[in-house]
């Protein structure tokens, strides 16, 4: 196990610049994930601290030793890729022990350790197999026990589970917490999928354009969101961005929110403050579907809860909820309620808006207020 400090990161390939200044501090056996969409940078930065790329400028440490020149080979690092690039001519128990013997350790220690690896990930009925003979999550699990034959100081893991289906996706993502849990093995963890993220992560790096939006836990990222960009990447549904105006009403900051020709003048309490400076402006309200939700009657005495009627327009149900769709400033908004709550499309139905939840963003530099 070790710690992991990137400062100052640069890559460029020619005269394309893809990690513009990347700055951080991964604490020993912690479990970061980086995402963000497509072209981000995400998996060059993988490939950095591989050493599968050089930097352009900065440098990569682990345990607090400088290995930005260093060969791959002399890094003490695994790496679990997309492809399992198992090798098709060797079983089960080759493909884990071939980096062993490569490094010509002793023939009962590579056992051992194959044994060790395999009851591990649960694979042990399968080491005579070859890959051809495997499914694709069977295969996964024999690319992440050649990894973990290693016993490196860090693990990368480059979008390992997006070749696997739905299902298995979710069963793998449970293998890979579990462990995590039971190794305590610094990880770094790239995917596009927010919802990898969100359930693997102690800590998510979100990325776009080669600069980290935001660097801090699941929930804090989820919550309390750096900018636009972030909070319409995490969550699914999307949060809703509505464009509103900031007004006072009764010596205090409200927005004003137009639904079905009705003008409705909601609270801003935990935003006071901020939201006063800009009375008079407009604003990007950023409000989460589950914070829209049917009429709770004990969340009344809330006073960041506002009810507001809206016609729907469109139903989704989902099973444990129901997503509704109405219109609010002449937007879409995405409400998630109760599936006996939900109206049918054309009929008039109360909402509740849990303001308090509600955050604010800059029209034009889509910043955080």
């Amino acid at each position: 196990m070790a710690s992991l400090n990137i400062e100052n990161v640069e890559k460029s390939f020619d005269q394309t610049h893809i990690l513009k200044g990347i700055n951080m501090d991964i604490r020993d056996g912690e479990f970061i994930i980086l995402v963000g969409p497509s072209g981000c940078g995400k998996s060059t930065l993988m490939n950095c601290i591989a050493g599968l790329e050089d930097v352009t400028s900065g440098s990569i440490s682990i345990a607090n030793q400088d290995i930005t020149s260093v060969l791959p080979k002399n890094r003490d690092i695994a790496m679990v890729f997309q492809s399992y690039a198992l090798y098709p001519n060797m079983n089960v128990r080759k493909n884990i022990s071939f980096g062993l013997e490569i490094r010509k350790l002793p023939k009962d220690v590579i056992a051992n350790e194959v044994d060790r690896v395999a009851k591990l990930l649960q694979i042990e009925h399968l080491l005579d197999r070859k890959p051809g003979q495997l499914s694709g999550g069977q295969r996964q699990r024999v690319a992440m026990g050649r990894a973990l034959a290693r016993q490196p100081k860090i693990y990368l893991f480059d979008e390992p589970l997006s070749n696997l289906d739905a299902k298995l996706r979710v069963e793998m993502r449970t293998e890979i917490k579990k462990l995590h849990q039971r190794l305590g093995t610094t990880i770094v963890y790239v995917t596009h999928d927010q919802i990898e993220a969100m359930t693997l992560a102690d800590r998510i790096a979100v990325m776009k354009d080669g600069h980290i939006q935001q660097f801090g836990s699941p929930q804090e990222v989820y919550d309390n969101p750096a900018n636009r960009f972030v909070a319409g990447f995490m969550g699914s549904p999307s949060m809703n961005f509505i464009e509103v105006l900031v007004v006072q009403k009764q010596d205090r900051a409200c927005i004003e929110l137009a639904i079905d020709g009705i003008t409705h003048y909601l609270p801003t309490p935990d935003q006071e403050q901020r939201v006063r400076q800009m009375v008079g402006q407009t604003v990007i309200l950023g409000i989460r579907p589950e914070q829209i939700t049917h009429v709770i009657p004990h969340y009344d005495d809330n006073p960041g809860i506002a009810r507001v009627d809206a016609t729907v327009e469109v139903i989704e149900p989902t099973g444990a909820d129901t997503l509704v769709l109405v219109r609010m400033n002449g937007q879409e908004v995405n409400c998630r309620v109760d599936p006996y709550e939900a109206r049918q499309p054309g009929q008039v139905m109360t909402l509740m808006l849990n303001m308090g939840k509600a955050v604010f963003f800059d029209v034009d530099s889509g910043e955080r207020i």
